[in-house]
């Protein structure tokens, strides 16, 4: 069996809004609204991988997060950890957009569509 994908993504409330990515240019799940995700690389914790994505991404230093899931896909052998960020310093920006049309905030009870399926999975659990 093949190593499994690891990968990470953030949730980030503000205000009772929850901040959401618009992919675009990837193979998975183009045009959908996700939360901020990355993959882990070589020799890299979750944490650690989080917290460059959040920084490569956003343009955010993670200063505090806690897990909330871990999603198993055995199909597609993915190995999902999703935590929500409870703090963090700078102002959030879109530092890749060819990879993300936009990001934006949503209130729980207003979610974009589509969603991608582990998003909407998680989505769920906060209400």
């Amino acid at each position: 069996m093949s190593e499994s994908i690891k990968i990470v993504s953030a949730v980030l409330l503000q205000s009772e809004k929850v901040l959401l990515c618009l992919r675009k240019n990837t193979k998975d799940f183009p045009n959908h609204w996700a939360f901020p995700v990355g993959h882990l690389e070589v020799d890299e914790n979750s944490v650690d991988a989080l917290r460059r994505e959040l920084f490569e991404e956003l343009g955010i230093q993670m200063l505090d997060a806690e897990m909330l899931a871990t999603l198993i896909d055995n199909r597609s052998n993915i190995h999902h950890q999703v935590f929500q960020v409870n703090d963090w310093r700078g102002e959030i920006e879109n530092l890749e957009p060819e990879l993300c049309a936009e990001i934006d905030w949503f209130s729980l009870d207003q979610l974009p569509s589509p969603l991608t399926p582990s998003t909407a999975s998680i989505l769920k659990s906060l209400n």
